[in-house]
């Protein structure tokens, strides 16, 4: 999630604070109330669905689920801990923001950014910047959100439910996948050297009538004559071809 969705932050955004109406829980296809239903029942559930009212890309109530997965990291049982921990307070309701939180004397505050950063750096001081690659003034809450990201990649999900999860309208997300991360080029040279890569070109016709011949400089279609293209095709300067020659059919990607 965007860092304003969870967390209070400096200055106003239009993007709203995620509340405990928002959430609902799910076992299997029946929703658990929040309210009526034990603790417990929540921490049992199989789905969650958060509905995010306003959001930055201005797509209204979009709904995103997330499931049960049996680990010490479920988003379902870390969801049931915080909504119940909200609902004990004293004066409670589903309409408080998820990051309330209870201070002494039993007053209710928010969990504001800054909280999150300095937890997230002390995090990242502890581990090592000779372990992690980067140092705690690297980090901030949106580490979290671009760390989502890069670990999808890295598992090889596809592109498309990263998109949807994280709730990306265009490739932006494509900025947070770091290319410097070891783990993201695992595997890819025993790929290039795998036996069948082997390709089939499929040769250019060779009549020049059946193309529309372009030589206008400024036209995108007009080939430049030291592009690579046109050298495959022996029509580069020095060439004594007149029409346009076919590339061998097969080839080796080593050959």
């Amino acid at each position: 999630m965007r860092s304003c969705e969870y967390l209070t932050i400096e200055g106003e955004r239009r993007i709203k604070l995620l509340r405990l109406k928002n959430l609902r829980f799910y076992q299997q296809k029946r929703e658990i109330s929040k309210l009526t239903q034990p603790e417990e029942e929540l921490f049992n559930a199989t789905t969650i669905a958060i509905t995010f009212e306003s959001q930055k890309n201005e797509q209204k109530d979009d709904i995103v689920t997330m499931h049960a997965n049996g680990k010490d990291l479920c988003p379902v049982k870390s969801w049931a801990t915080i909504t119940n921990r909200i609902l004990n307070y004293p004066g409670s309701s589903i309409h408080l923001p998820v990051n309330t939180i209870l201070l002494i004397k039993n007053q209710m505050s928010l969990l504001h950014s800054r909280d999150v950063i300095r937890h997230i750096r002390a995090t990242v001081e502890v581990i090592g910047k000779n372990v992690l690659g980067f140092g705690p003034t690297e980090c901030g809450v949106h580490s979290i959100r671009s760390s989502f990201a890069m670990f999808l990649y890295t598992q090889y999900v596809r592109i498309d439910k990263i998109k949807m999860q994280g709730r990306w309208l265009s490739d932006s997300f494509l900025t947070y996948i770091r290319k410097q991360v070891t783990e993201f080029s695992k595997g890819l040279s025993s790929l290039m050297i795998n036996t069948n890569n082997e390709y089939f070109t499929v040769p250019e016709l060779e009549r020049e009538d059946l193309h529309d011949v372009v030589t206008n400089p400024d036209d995108p279609r007009t080939r430049h004559p030291f592009s690579f293209a046109s050298s495959l095709n022996n029509n580069g300067p020095g060439s004594n071809s007149n029409g346009a020659q076919t590339i061998r059919p097969s080839f080796h990607l080593w050959s």
